[in-house]
């Protein structure tokens, strides 16, 4: 096996267990971990579009139904959908919302362009690139269409990950000036992590794939498996770290339930006897020195 098969194996094989992964993330947030606030299915939608992120590195020239270029520039509007969940989620997790989710503004975007590509498509589909069977690597396979579309994704990602930034900012500028409590403390770090965790992996798919594609050069396949291999650990870390603040979250909330619930328990400077019981006690002390002494024994 040559060093060229081990990366398009080892590629696929990322592909294949970052998509399961993400897969089964999104399915047991969606139906088992449920916040009352619904706030769970924005999440799991997260990981979902991770998981159609990883599983489009399975798709080759010989299983893909149309040009690989054409394929994902149809694909590419999904992702449009990834920042705009993102900072739903946080917003409403801080603020605490209870509304049920609808269509938000922030997904028009999306939606405007799958239109928009579609009738391109339908219109003239070579207007999507010079068609080749080779994926996207550089400008010299793609027309204005392919060329602009992951520029304004990487625009889209720079103005949000700027307003959860800034929304972050805001609620922690807030916790300082009132008490929060830990529960919100736990809340807050949890986004913290996650929008660290995708800002990281914007920074490294950039560098490694986006400004390539734009400079001219050949976008390896090293490249873009260092990029499902960062994503996949991710994944993992953050799959671990949220396992661990949700059992931390629980361990409180049955403190906190605990301490409320049970009459019997009482603060340690509560005085259990009143000053008269206190009195009667003192008197049949006394009285049982009396007796115990053998000065006044007959």
């Amino acid at each position: 096996m040559t060093y060229n098969d081990f990366l398009y194996e080892g590629y696929w094989w990322l592909s294949l267990i970052g998509g399961l992964h993400c897969i089964g993330l999104g399915l047991y947030i969606r139906h088992v971990y449920r916040d009352k606030h619904d706030n769970h299915k924005l999440l799991g939608a997260i990981f979902n579009l991770l998981a159609l992120y990883f599983l489009t590195g399975l798709i080759s020239k010989t299983n893909s139904p149309v040009p690989l270029p054409m394929l994902f520039i149809l694909i590419i509007p999904v992702y449009f959908l990834q920042m705009p969940l993102l900072y739903l989620y946080c917003y409403r997790s801080l603020h605490n919302i209870h509304r049920d989710i609808r269509m938000s503004g922030h997904f028009y975007p999306a939606l405007a362009l799958m239109v928009v590509i579609s009738l391109a498509f339908v219109l003239d589909a070579n207007v999507y690139l010079n068609l080749s069977d080779d994926p996207i690597t550089n400008l010299s396979h793609v027309t204005v269409l392919g060329a602009v579309l992951p520029a304004l994704l990487s625009l889209q990602a720079l103005i949000y990950f700027y307003l959860i930034i800034k929304l972050l900012n805001q609620f922690r500028g807030r916790s300082r000036r009132v008490h929060q409590d830990s529960l919100k403390d736990i809340k807050f770090r949890w986004l913290l992590v996650l929008t660290l965790a995708m800002l990281i992996n914007w920074v490294v798919r950039t560098g490694l794939v986006i400004l390539p594609f734009y400079f001219g050069d050949h976008v390896s396949i090293t490249a873009q498996a260092i990029t499902r291999l960062c994503l996949l650990l991710t994944v993992y870390v953050l799959a671990l770290y949220g396992l661990k603040q949700i059992t931390l979250a629980a361990y409180l909330r049955g403190r906190l339930s605990s301490k409320m619930t049970d009459p019997n328990q009482r603060p340690s400077s509560q005085q259990l006897l009143n000053a008269e019981e206190l009195n009667y006690l003192q008197q049949i002390l006394n009285a049982d020195d009396t007796q115990d002494n053998p000065a006044n024994k007959p």
